[in-house]
């Protein structure tokens, strides 16, 4: 099944968001020593403000390009499940990338790509946040715009999702497995027991099985972390039946 959303919100600024908080890769394009564009599949994470999270080779191509010009450009691919892909929501965002060290950063990373902690720690491996700066929206025929961040979401509010997260997650994971399987299977068409939310944002909830992956998309934004309680429990009385 796709992890991406089969109907898009009408608000462009939201279904940007949704399309991609649900990819877990993305294509990265990067400028070369000699000014010509470079393509190549990376592994990806979404921090609460939108901002792209990466963990690269510094052998790699791309890597090499981003220590002489650290611009890029990241395409989110919604188009799986769609006969004709021009008709599939996909979302071009463009920003400068940097290194980081920030442990909160790895930590969504890895949360999303348990495999990786073999290598994180390897010398010859770092992350990169891209900073964000405009995100081309194309949601199918006739429906594509321009949005310059933050992309419709409060800061302030994002922050405070980021600091409240690791407490949400222990929370939900400790007390509530039960009704992760039931956000699986009757809102994200998965099966299986065991499901653990690995991540939450203003936006919808990552949630992990067996090395498999859904996304929760909200319908409606959270206001902060304070809503995600209420959220969830409606979610539990709708759709425990």
């Amino acid at each position: 099944m796709s992890d991406q959303p089969s109907d898009l919100p009408a608000d462009n600024r939201l279904a940007l968001r949704q399309v991609v908080r649900a990819c877990r890769k993305a294509m990265l394009a990067t400028l070369d020593a000699d000014g010509a564009p470079y393509a190549s599949l990376v592994t990806v994470a979404v921090d609460h403000d939108l901002a792209p999270i990466l963990l690269l080779s510094e052998l790699a191509d791309h890597t090499r390009n981003l220590a002489g010009d650290g611009r890029v450009s990241l395409l989110f691919d919604g188009t799986a499940g769609h006969p004709n892909p021009q008709t599939g929501p996909r979302v071009t965002l463009t920003g400068v990338a940097s290194a980081t060290d920030d442990g909160r950063l790895a930590a969504r990373f890895l949360a999303r790509h348990p495999g990786a902690a073999q290598y994180a720690g390897f010398g010859d491996f770092g992350f990169r946040r891209i900073e964000p700066a405009r995100a081309h929206f194309v949601g199918g025929f006739g429906r594509a715009v321009w949005f310059d961040v933050p992309f419709g979401q409060p800061a302030q509010a994002a922050a405070a999702m980021a600091a409240a997260e690791a407490d949400i997650l222990e929370h939900v994971n400790g007390r509530h497995a039960s009704a992760l399987d039931l956000f699986a299977h009757a809102l994200c068409g998965e099966d299986g027991t065991g499901w653990r939310m690995v991540g939450i944002d203003l936006d919808g909830a990552d949630l992990a099985l067996d090395g498999r992956f859904a996304r929760l998309s909200f319908e409606c934004p959270l206001a902060g972390p304070d809503a995600a309680r209420d959220v969830l429990a409606d979610l539990v009385r709708r759709h425990n039946m």
